[in-house]
């Protein structure tokens, strides 16, 4: 396809208005020329498609463009996270030159939902050093560094994080029922506080 601003004339860097202005201008130059007769009315009918066909590809464009860029990318970053789309995340992540703490912490989130915890550990610490005041970054490192000491907690959270069923104890290594119990509830409620901070979907 012929590039579409070509067809109005201009270069990709003309800015919208004048964009908007060139392709009203030539819609009505073509719109008029396809009534008249012969080949002169064909030429105005075949360069009012070409054109309309342009503006669509162009318009789409400058739509995409607009809502990008107004939109906050940490909110994009941290939708793309609940989604479970990780990869996509991370690359947004990375497109971002300015790190402050909100950029560490959404990347310990990516870090945690990957089981790298010491490397999420170290964005919430970065994102605190950024931050000192920020509540929201302290509750989710000291969650974090309840998890990494108690290495059976840490399975289960892990286990959790991922859906996927801890591997039973074998009955003779269990002290007694309710240590098992006790220990079960505990693993879960650090996993459901450790999700919530960390906004675990």
């Amino acid at each position: 396809m012929k590039d579409p601003y070509a067809v109005l004339g201009l270069t990709q860097d003309a800015a919208p208005e004048l964009i908007k202005q060139k392709y009203a201008e030539l819609r009505a130059l073509y719109g008029e020329q396809r009534f008249l007769a012969g080949e002169e009315g064909n030429e105005g009918a075949r360069k009012l498609q070409e054109l309309e066909e342009a503006w669509h590809v162009i318009s789409e464009r400058m739509e995409l463009a607009a809502k990008t860029s107004s939109a906050d990318p940490y909110e994009q970053i941290d939708s793309l996270i609940r989604s479970g789309k990780y990869n996509e995340a991370q690359d947004m992540l990375d497109s971002v030159s300015e790190r402050h703490g909100e950029w560490h912490y959404l990347q310990a989130i990516v870090f945690y939902k990957r089981e790298w915890l010491t490397e999420a550990k170290n964005q919430l610490e970065m994102a605190i050093a950024e931050e000192p005041n920020n509540a929201k970054y302290r509750s989710s490192l000291d969650k974090l560094n309840m998890t990494i000491a108690n290495p059976k907690q840490q399975a289960q959270a892990n286990a959790a994080a991922n859906n996927v069923a801890p591997e039973p104890m074998p009955m003779n290594q269990a002290d007694s029922m309710s240590n098992c119990l006790s220990t079960c509830c505990c693993a879960y409620c650090l996993t459901d506080c450790l999700c919530s901070a960390m906004r675990c979907m």
